[in-house]
């Protein structure tokens, strides 16, 4: 997500151009990521695999800034270990073993074996764990929503925190906008407001009551259950905005990299899905 920002004068034309570039790029983004989910497998895990390659290399560059050394290698092995475990977790491969939990425990062992024989640097064992959980581990569960609660439905499912966070993002802009007064965390992100807060949980649950109209047998919850689940991915979705700017701003940057020039790097746009999917998947496991 991107700042909000209120318009002055000068900077009209600007943010005109800001909002087109946000609704193309939105747009572009949403149907690549329909393309992938609708196809499956075939696409859903070269897809992962190349988010992880280009936003491990954000994450190394970011904290490089603050003489943070992240093992590239390190989160590379480990996150397309755990998005292997990921697919054996699926209910296709009738499988009674927990990979992903096993992958998270082979991954934690290795690492603090790594960081005895290589110095016992604990921060950096600290920062590298934490990149890993940040982004390798929270990616497989894109997966694992895609085949919630099955093959056919799961595409259904996943496209609900996409389409709210997408939402999220826009009542969020158009709200704090116009009519952004109070600062929502102002050492963090200082154009967030309350105001668009509350206008991006307004937007989410909207266009949630929209959709799920139009998918009426599909949605995983009941009528009387979608203003919280609503509320809870709309909110979850400005706490990953706001932490990938608590990142950034801690290693002194504006953007996660240029994975799209002058519109920020790939971390910039999947900040809040990568909170949003992994809430959804609990949601789904224990309500339905």
């Amino acid at each position: 997500m991107q700042e909000q920002s209120k318009p002055t004068n000068s900077g009209n034309a600007a943010s005109a151009e800001s909002l087109r570039d946000r609704f193309v790029y939105g747009a572009i983004g949403l149907i690549v990521i329909f393309l992938a989910l609708w196809v499956g497998l075939v696409l859903i895990v070269p897809s992962l695999i190349y988010i992880l390659w280009v936003s491990v290399g954000e994450l190394t560059e970011m904290f490089s800034r603050r003489d943070i050394k992240l093992s590239r290698s390190f989160l590379l092995v480990s996150g397309i270990f755990t998005l292997a475990a990921s697919v054996l977790s699926l209910d296709m491969f009738n499988s009674p073993v927990p990979w992903r939990e096993i992958a998270l425990g082979l991954v934690i062992l290795y690492a603090f074996g790594q960081a005895l024989f290589t110095g016992a640097d604990i921060a950096s064992l600290s920062f590298n764990l934490m990149a890993y959980l940040y982004v390798p581990w929270m990616l497989g569960y894109f997966i694992l929503l895609r085949y919630a609660p099955n093959e056919n439905l799961g595409i259904v499912t996943l496209s609900l925190p996409i389409i709210a966070t997408f939402a999220t993002d826009i009542g969020a802009f158009f709200v704090g906008r116009y009519f952004g007064r109070h600062k929502l965390a102002p050492t963090v992100s200082p154009n967030k407001t309350i105001e668009g807060s509350i206008g991006g949980i307004i937007g989410a649950f909207l266009v949630l009551v929209a959709y799920t109209w139009l998918i009426q047998g599909a949605f995983p919850f009941g009528r009387g259950e979608l203003l919280i689940f609503s509320m809870l991915i709309s909110i979850t979705a400005q706490l990953g905005d706001l932490t990938e700017s608590m990142i950034k701003r801690y290693c002194g940057v504006k953007d996660s990299g240029e994975f799209l020039p002058g519109h920020g790097g790939i971390l910039d746009r999947l900040d809040s899905l990568i909170f949003t999917i992994p809430l959804t998947y609990y949601l789904l496991v224990i309500f339905t």
